[in-house]
């Protein structure tokens, strides 16, 4: 068999360029949709047939356990089908996965013990909050999240407190490096690390024991790196340090699709390769196998509006297809309405399953609407990052306990789990414990031993304290004696957590008891797939790094709802992206910052949102949305008008007012746009009204109830200042006396609408 043929076959010039090219950096710009995993997975298999290295010998990373575990099997899949066995374990993971497996070999280096525990995030907020309490910082005036923030933006630049705390004054204040540097001890204390020390303890490793370095540096002698544009510093580091010796590295990503900045992704990094290694093999991946023909020149019409990018354009063989729908409607209600009817239709008529159905948004805050629609109508759905299996109260309950069976020394763990279920040691006593362990410099459950040795509580007490810390010494025994699915059963039996549930009849326990059969079925089947290596601590880690993509269950047949961020690196056949206003998306922190780079971000979410779509797209927008209880106007995005007509079927199904804009005045009625019909029906407000150019109706005109009426102090075209928002125009009124409401256009183009009895408006 000629393996050069048979990995290359079916691809097209630029993938097998990709794939052929095996010595030196590489940098392989994959457009949306154009093969990407595709040309790893080929590329690793050509490395491997041809026999250039071993398949341990190469690193291949990238951002989600769905991702690692869809190429692990693809390769396999293509070995196998070379007639090429592989015996060691092929190291595909995300960079906390790799970070994770390096560090349970050497992390005796740094100080710590083998038995890590990892903290996720609300873990990592308790510990900052006890940090704080010892410090006598206030939780309200100083939240803990800003602390969280903080020290998270810190290690993602791979500084420890002093570092940070003299590189950048304004993030790093003299409080801030002190919470930073209490955290960092009490973690220690914990023998435990958070999402963000897998990454920089790793880095820290490496760069204190440069051993350690080369001999990973010699073991990987090829790495590749999935999603290259969503990499931040630290991440950047580990990187040029594992790949400095023999510069063997092949980064693949789209700088178009580079969406996570707010989480320190660097755009930066994917630009500037060719800086970094000049003597770099740039291909470009610019066809779409993905999405009709209308959807890939809309979207690529809008991007190139953007100045943060390679010179790219992405094309299509596919049909051109059905054109995109730009869907007006009057509020958000109507809105979500909308899309419910419109799924509800083409189901009837037979198109695809629900599972073939997304909708995506700007915000999470924006579901409960849509919610509230497919429920109304029976349409089953699916949220994906709303509260996650894994962080649910029942879930966590027994983690917990499971993670200190493996690492005493867990304090979050203990706090959480000391009185659950209800043992009747309260508040005051774990305090006194807490107290008690930070005089003593001890960790919880060392302090608990103690202070019943010396007597500290009364025998009730006491005996209470002691009868839990003898629970968790027999299950510390349990942990090494029985396989984890055992130890799993014996953890809810020993703690009568599920006895405490059957009591309680309620609907919301017997809710949890079913989560806690789910996790004895997750259990199972990680016993299924890992065999051998199907540990308690193995099993931890995976459920620390699990993400909301990870849990995306693809066989439940229903829509799925989800942020455009959680999105990328999906796809379905038919895709609403709802709420495109001014102010919402692109957001007003966004439309309101002087740089321009925001914009360009929210743009390039725009066109990850667009490129998910396979067949049919829908982009609405509403003229009305309440926010915080105040109604805006917003104008349609900007994104919208980007993308030229010939790609776009425009509804409205509101009412045909009068409206004007800066550069005339015209109707809906006057509109020549060509024809559509797309949903129409007859006689009520929501008959649908096709327009030739959405680009010009930016503002309705409504009826002034003030004109030369006296029903008003405020007329049309007044200027008035408002306390929070400034200075605007009235543009419209309703109303008379205390029902008197006002619509103002502001600087900015928004509109908001105030009863003008508690606006605190004042004529200019």
């Amino acid at each position: 068999m000629d393996i050069l043929d048979f990995v290359t076959k079916n691809l097209n010039p630029a993938q097998k360029e990709a794939v052929e090219t095996l010595e030196g950096p590489v940098l392989i710009l994959a457009g949306a949709g154009s093969g990407k995993t595709r040309v790893l997975t080929h590329r690793m298999a050509n490395m491997i047939g041809q026999g250039a290295a071993a398949p341990d010998d190469i690193l291949c990373v990238t951002f989600t356990n769905k991702a690692a575990k869809e190429m692990e099997h693809r390769i396999y899949k293509l070995l196998s089908d070379m007639q090429i066995g592989i015996r060691s374990q092929l190291w595909i993971s995300t960079f906390h996965s790799f970070c994770v497996r390096v560090l349970r070999q050497h992390i005796t280096l740094l100080d710590y013990k083998p038995f890590f525990g990892i903290y996720d995030s609300s873990d990592q907020l308790s510990q900052i909050k006890k940090v704080m309490n010892a410090l006598n910082i206030n939780d309200k005036m100083y939240p803990a999240k800003n602390f969280q923030s903080r020290i998270s933006s810190a290690k993602m630049l791979g500084m420890g407190p002093e570092e940070f705390g003299k590189a950048n004054k304004r993030l790093m204040d003299e409080k801030t490096v002190a919470v930073y540097k209490a955290y960092e001890a009490e973690m220690r204390k914990a023998n435990s690390l958070d999402f963000d020390d897998l990454l920089m303890k790793t880095y820290e490793l490496f760069r204190m024991y440069p051993d350690v370095l080369k001999m990973y540096q010699d073991k990987f002698r090829f790495i590749m790196v999935d999603e290259y544009q969503d990499t931040n510093h630290i991440q950047y580091l580990l990187v040029q340090l594992l790949a400095k010796a023999h510069r063997n590295l092949c980064v693949v990503g789209d700088e178009d699709q580079s969406i996570y900045s707010w989480r320190g992704a660097d755009i930066k990094n994917i630009l500037d390769f060719e800086k970094d290694f000049p003597e770099a093999k740039v291909i470009k991946l610019e066809e779409n196998y993905r999405s009709s023909g209308n959807i890939v020149n809309a979207a690529t019409a809008v991007i190139k509006n953007n100045t943060e990018r390679k010179d790219k354009t992405l094309f299509t063989s596919n049909a051109d297809g059905d054109l995109i729908q730009v869907h007006e409607e009057r509020n958000e209600y109507d809105e979500a309405r909308f899309v419910a009817k419109t799924i509800q239709a083409m189901m009837n008529e037979g198109t695809g399953s629900y599972n073939d159905y997304a909708i995506f948004y700007r915000t999470n805050a924006q579901s409960r609407v849509l919610e509230e629609q497919l429920r109304t109508m029976s349409i089953p759905y699916r949220l994906v990052g709303g509260v996650r299996f894994y962080e649910r109260m029942e879930i966590k309950d027994i983690l917990s306990y499971l993670k200190l069976a493996i690492n005493p020394a867990d304090d979050i763990a203990f706090k959480r789990i000391i009185n659950v279920p209800a043992r009747g040691i309260g508040k005051t006593t774990i305090e006194k414990i807490e107290e008690y362990a930070h005089q003593k410099n001890m960790t919880l459950t060392e302090a608990a031993g103690k202070a019943v040795e010396e007597r500290l509580f009364n025998a009730g007490t006491s005996g209470k304290i002691r009868r839990f810390l003898d629970l968790m010494e027999e299950l510390q025994a349990s942990a090494h004696q029985f396989k984890i699915l055992d130890f799993y059963h014996i953890v809810l039996d020993r703690t009568e957590y599920l006895q405490a549930l059957k009591k309680d009849e309620s609907p919301e326990s017997q809710a949890r008891i079913e989560n806690l059969e789910e996790l004895d079925n997750a259990i199972a089947q990680f016993v299924k797939e890992r065999g051998e290596e199907a540990t308690l601590t193995s099993f931890l880690e995976e459920m620390a790094l699990v993400s909301d993509v990870d849990n995306l269950d693809q066989k439940q047949n229903s829509v799925t709802m989800m942020t455009l961020h959680i999105s990328k690196g999906l796809e379905y056949p038919y895709v609403f992206v709802v709420g495109l206003e001014e102010n919402l998306f692109p957001s007003s922190r966004s439309s309101e910052s002087e740089d321009e780079r925001d914009v360009e971000e929210e743009r390039r979410l725009a066109y990850v949102g667009m490129t998910r779509a396979r067949q049919k797209l829908w982009l609405t927008y509403t003229k009305m949305r309440r926010v915080w209880g105040q109604e805006q106007f917003n104008p349609p995005s900007r994104f919208l008008k980007e993308i030229p007509k010939d790609f776009v079927q425009f509804h409205t199904a509101v009412e045909a007012p009068r409206f004007v804009n800066r550069y005339g005045s015209g109707s809906y009625q006057d509109s020549d746009f060509g024809g559509g019909g797309f949903g129409k029906t007859s006689g009520d407000r929501n008959r649908m009204r096709p327009s030739d150019d959405f680009e010009s109706q930016d503002f309705p005109d409504y009826d002034d109830d003030s004109s030369g009426s006296g029903k008003s102090a405020y007329s049309k075209g007044m200027r008035v200042r408002h306390p929070t928002f400034g200075v605007g125009t009235v543009y419209s009124t309703e109303g008379t006396g205390e029902n008197l409401k006002v619509s103002v256009m502001f600087t900015d183009n928004t509109i908001k609408k105030f009863v003008v009895k508690y606006a605190r408006l004042e004529r200019v």
